[in-house]
């Protein structure tokens, strides 16, 4: 019986895939419970074909390998390889994550006993065993235009730190994507990863959705950890940081309404003009704002081949 789909999207990452698929296969001892959807994401043929190899020579009967015509982003991604899954748990985990232990049966685990919980992450370290940030606040007009510092000054209660220093399960609003669990059924009902976002504040929407349609909670396990290569599997060019404002507009215009997002797009503007001057970054960001920022403009409708 599959209790676990395990969801990886590969982008001319099939060195860094594999060493994924690697240890998904080292530390995942029920491994029989399991199916490995694996997404290639319209990588160059030469990555595909290392990434074809490397899967064939892992042995593992239970692993699928489906290749997109086009690069469908982080959502979409996942989102054609739910297509395939039938486990009662859909595991979204990035092709730059090494487990270190059995945790996706831990997420499963604690799902299983905790029913009216929807999403479960894990705690993501360096290579050196550091710490990064393990949760998000919630989608608001607040937390989107406030510095976590400055949220963490005005209300450490509301606003812990998000480097966890906790030994217990933790309520917490949203996880990182990198690696987290969710019930596929509740996963299905909020239908999914929202499409329209190409890359970045996909898990936020998608558990700002959760807790609105289903009313259930999210967890962070930080006793349970994973490596995180942070970055190999995205890069951080400039096209990647105005991905990540286009993404923020359209989740705050579709989630919290058109006078939050003229609220924001305004205030966005007006920091924009006046730190311009001094950054190419915020120069590049004035000029998505002033071209009127929308899904539109997302590198998703310019695919590279």
């Amino acid at each position: 019986m599959i209790i676990g789909s395990i969801i990886i999207i590969n982008y001319n990452t099939a060195k860094i895939t594999l060493q994924a698929l690697e240890s998904i296969k080292i530390n995942i001892q029920n491994i029989k419970n399991f199916e490995i959807i694996l997404i290639d994401n319209a990588s160059n043929e030469v990555d595909y074909y290392e990434l074809k190899r490397g899967v064939e020579n892992l042995n593992l009967d239970n692993i699928q390998l489906i290749k997109s015509k086009f690069n469908l982003g982080f959502g979409g991604g996942n989102m054609l390889g739910v297509q395939y899954a039938i486990g009662e748990y859909y595991i979204f985990m990035n092709s730059d994550v090494l487990l270190k232990n059995n945790s996706p049966l831990e997420m499963i685990e604690f799902l299983k006993k905790n029913k009216n919980t929807s999403i479960v992450g894990c705690q993501a370290v360096t290579e050196k065993n550091e710490k990064f940030k393990a949760f998000d606040y919630e989608l608001s007009l607040t937390n989107e235009l406030f510095s976590n510092s400055t949220l963490q000054f005005l209300n450490k209660k509301k606003y812990p730190s998000r480097m966890v220093s906790a030994t217990e399960p933790l309520q917490v609003d949203s996880v990182v994507g990198s690696l987290f669990t969710c019930v596929a059924n509740d996963f299905d009902l909020v239908g999914g990863f929202d499409t329209n976002i190409f890359l970045y504040y996909e898990e936020k929407d998608l558990a700002f959705r959760i807790k609105k349609y289903l009313k259930k909670n999210i967890f962070l396990l930080p006793l349970t950890q994973y490596i995180h290569l942070k970055g190999r599997s995205s890069g951080s060019s400039q096209k990647m940081k105005n991905e990540l404002k286009i993404s923020q507009f359209y989740a705050i215009q579709k989630n919290l309404g058109s006078l939050k997002y003229i609220i924001f797009y305004i205030i966005s503007l007006a920091l924009f003009l006046i730190k311009s001057p001094f950054n190419k970054k915020n120069r590049a960001y004035l000029s998505l704002l002033l071209k009127g920022i929308s899904t539109s403009q997302s590198i998703k409708h310019i695919q590279n081949k």
